[in-house]
């Protein structure tokens, strides 16, 4: 595909023309801001470095999740003897076995 120049066209380049040759609606604009926006380095270093925050701070949740679950599998194992209680869920589960 090629572009003819036209008159005054001098800075646009191939891909501006491109952009200009599409019929554009307001909602198209709304849907495709990036063919009308110039991209912002700040904002996205900015949510860069939030997103990688967000991301880590989850992780270490769930990591000091995994451990405190840990630390307390290894206190059930040391007593050895002692049942766990068991849940609701369980309870009404044996309830349903149980002949009447």
């Amino acid at each position: 595909m090629t572009f003819e120049k036209t008159p005054g066209s001098g800075s646009h380049n191939t891909s501006d023309k491109a952009k200009h040759g599409i019929p554009s609606t307001r909602l198209f604009k709304v849907l495709n801001p990036e063919l009308y926006m110039k991209p912002n380095k700040w904002i996205m270093y900015g949510g860069l470095v939030a997103i990688t925050g967000i991301v880590f701070w989850l992780g270490s949740g769930e990591l000091k999740h995994r451990q405190e679950q840990a630390i307390m599998g290894s206190a059930e194992a040391d007593t050895g003897s002692k049942m766990r209680e068991l849940t609701y869920q369980e309870k009404m589960a044996e309830l349903k076995r149980s002949p009447r």
